[in-house]
């Protein structure tokens, strides 16, 4: 560290000690603060700014709550020993099963650090949010909520009848048979290999879900499974079952902490923070770099999609493998950045892109730890590029694995028939419309596609074997296009550890030889000039031309490694 930055840092610091003995004089208002769990939590917070410069320094737009932020707040209320404990004001929370799990490190770390963690539910609560409030010491709901965690529930759409209607054919091949994305546009059902996959992962979700509501309420998991077929519960009926302590209205809240639990004030946390105790940082030459791969996995620039008056699952961002590489690079060059942590939340994509991404984790780990964090989902080209790292974590909730690849094209010819519109071809070369929409493969040209997929698969299994010190036959059996939960994946040996940023952090900071418990300054490691799409575009014009050019990327790629569901959790 140079001079002049060990005089800032400390000049900080200084300061820093300075406010936090001003704050310590006062004790008013600090026995329990709300914390607002609202929104998906990603795990950081974008570190670009969607406007240009010089707007982003005029504009401040309010971005979404972020764990990271989260766990910040959770460690200055953990610290200061005037805290006696936080209240949970969950609502509108969009946050998916393995984010979920997150949130419940959060609490699980505030009543380790002898914190009481009360969780109010001003909304009606669904099977993630009973979840989420069942790791908190006490659970209120108000007059009138219901609680309705009934379980979980998926629904696969099949659109080759669709197609079919307006003359479209979708001419797919899959490695091997639980590599169900064709299937969306190939059949009218399931098969049942992909009905197997499903199950498989439900039960693993439920019986995660229905463990830790068992755990925080004191339940046994059959009474759980038990109330859970008896949805929904009225808020009193939910208390009557164990679900939840108190039916309590907001203004009550206060009074409920001082009634059988721990007396004391109720604050925001955004009046609190003005007075709590704030960490000290001393600041280290070691780094932890953490590279972002999410959104679809394409060839290019990563990119971002502006608001669209019809979302798009999975398209809202793309993972361009060019800003991974040089993120990547940057990370290696960086002689602060002692280790990375890959954060991947991705189902996966062009199958080529992911093979770039590999090979770039495959050699930066060579220089410097690599630990790869597996967000809510990380399949197919997903795990592929994970596969290198020195170590995997995952959420017990992830869905990883899918193991495969699948290719191919969309036949247009009957689509262009009901349309009257006429299509003549002339070409040189037999196989110069091996992947022209105008007819299905011919049996030699099947052939031909299904070798090209299959040396893909082949390699694609190599790499994990080579990665997981797996035999081919023991990478058959977990591969195959089959998705896992992380519970399931580290069964089998696809990933080493569960848990989240933190345990990902450790392990790092392991691998790195610095002791775990040690504070190191985290940075997200962005390539420069990273591509983003101006807001001030009209949103079908911006829309468009972002959907267009994905698909454009994607129609060029002939092999894909990537799932096309997620498992949402209903009722």
């Amino acid at each position: 560290m140079s001079l002049l930055k060990r005089i800032r840092h400390n000049a900080r610091n200084l300061l820093l000690l300075m406010r936090n003995r001003a704050v310590s004089l006062r004790r008013r208002g600090l026995d329990y603060v709300m914390l607002e769990l609202t929104g998906s939590y990603p795990e950081r917070r974008d570190v670009e700014p969607p406007l240009p410069f010089p707007l982003r320094r005029l504009v401040t737009l309010p971005q979404e709550p972020s764990l990271e932020g989260l766990r910040w707040a959770a460690e200055v209320l953990a610290a200061d020993r005037r805290v006696r404990g936080a209240v949970l004001r969950v609502e509108a929370l969009a946050a998916s099963p393995a984010t979920v799990q997150a949130l419940c490190e959060v609490v699980r770390g505030l009543r380790e650090a002898g914190k009481q963690v009360v969780c109010w539910l001003p909304q009606h609560a669904d099977t993630l949010l009973m979840y989420l409030a069942s790791a908190c010491t006490h659970v209120f709901l108000p007059e009138g909520a219901t609680v309705f965690a009934a379980g979980l529930r998926t629904e696969t759409l099949f659109l080759k009848e669709a197609l079919d209607f307006v003359g479209l054919q979708a001419d797919l091949e899959a490695f091997e048979e639980y590599k169900t994305a064709p299937e969306m546009f190939s059949r009218t059902t399931m098969s049942e290999a992909h009905r197997e996959m499903l199950e498989a992962i439900l039960d693993s979700l439920f019986d995660g879900v229905v463990d830790g509501i068992a755990r925080g309420r004191g339940l046994s998991p059959d009474e759980v499974r038990g109330l859970m077929d008896r949805m929904p519960l009225t808020a009193r009926d939910a208390v009557k079952a164990g679900l939840a302590d108190g039916v309590r209205f907001e203004d009550e809240m206060a009074a409920a902490l001082g009634g059988d639990g721990p007396s004391g004030s109720l604050c925001t946390w955004q009046e609190a923070r003005r007075l709590l105790r704030w960490p000290m940082r001393w600041r280290r030459p070691a780094t932890i770099g953490v590279v972002p791969v999410e959104g679809l996995i394409v060839s290019g620039r990563s990119r971002r999609l502006p608001p669209l008056p019809v979302p798009l699952p999975g398209m809202e961002r793309q993972a361009g493998s060019e800003s991974v590489v040089q993120a990547l690079r940057q990370a290696e060059r960086d002689a602060r950045i002692v280790a990375v942590v890959l954060q991947v939340e991705t189902s996966g994509g062009s199958a080529l892109a992911s093979e770039r991404i590999w090979r770039e984790v495959d050699r930066l780990r060579r220089r410097k730890p690599v630990v790869a964090l597996l967000g809510n989902q990380a399949t197919s080209g997903g795990y592929l590029v994970a596969v290198p790292a020195n170590a995997i974590v995952a959420q017990p909730f992830t869905l990883t694995g899918s193991i495969g690849i699948w290719g191919g094209k969309l036949v247009t010819a009957g689509l262009l028939e009901r349309l009257r519109i006429g299509r003549e071809v002339v070409q040189r070369g037999a196989r110069a419309g091996l992947y022209s929409d105008t007819a299905p493969f011919s049996d030699e040209e099947r052939q031909v596609v299904r070798e090209l997929i299959g040396e893909s698969y082949a390699l694609f299994k190599q790499r994990v074997g080579a990665a997981r010190g797996m035999t081919p036959d023991q990478v058959e059996a977990v591969a195959r296009g089959r998705v896992w939960t992380g519970q399931q994946a580290l069964e089998r040996g696809l990933v080493d550890e569960l848990g989240g940023f933190e345990t990902a952090l450790r392990r790092a900071k392991q691998l790195a030889g610095i002791d775990p418990d040690r504070w190191v300054p985290v940075t997200t490691v962005t390539p420069p000039r990273q591509e983003q799409l101006p807001l001030s575009y009209p949103v079908t014009e911006a829309g468009l031309l972002a959907i267009g050019e994905t698909l454009r990327a994607l129609a060029g790629e002939w092999i894909l490694a990537m799932a096309p569901w997620q498992v949402r959790l209903r009722g």
